[in-house]
């Protein structure tokens, strides 16, 4: 059986791409223009994995990481950030996630179970995703 990707980013060039390097390795896909769209579709899509955008209109990536990793549901679906940031920012997305983001009571860590930089690289996109399955 297919597993199911949610991808969530305001770029539909971006939108496309992954979509269709997930259907031509024979993933399944929903997809999401925004935040509040994107945990409306992660309620009911019931994704085995989200593909998420840090920085978008409206609602940012960074926020719906937290709505998802404090939701005793949706918390258990692996999320893979898929970012620009440092080219745009020049922050070290790298350095920012290994310093976690906490917000539960126990101080747990809620980053995503990975990262990727644009321009994704589609061998590194499929690999990561094999890893979150594990």
């Amino acid at each position: 059986m297919s597993k199911n990707v949610l991808i969530i980013d305001d770029d539909p060039d971006m939108v496309l791409f992954l979509s269709l390097v997930l259907k031509d390795h024979g993933y399944c896909t929903i997809e999401a223009s925004n935040g509040f769209i994107g945990l409306e579709k992660a309620r009911s899509g019931h994704p085995d994995l989200i593909l998420l955008d840090l920085m978008m209109p409206k609602k940012s990536g960074i926020s719906l990481l937290s709505d998802l990793k404090s939701d005793d549901v949706l918390k258990k679906i692996p999320v893979i950030m898929v970012t620009g940031v440092s080219g745009e920012t020049g922050i070290d997305i790298k350095d920012f996630f290994k310093k976690g983001l906490t917000g539960d009571r126990e101080g747990e860590t809620q980053g995503p179970e990975g990262y990727l930089e644009k321009p994704v690289d589609p061998e590194e996109l499929l690999e990561m995703i094999e890893k979150a399955f594990v």
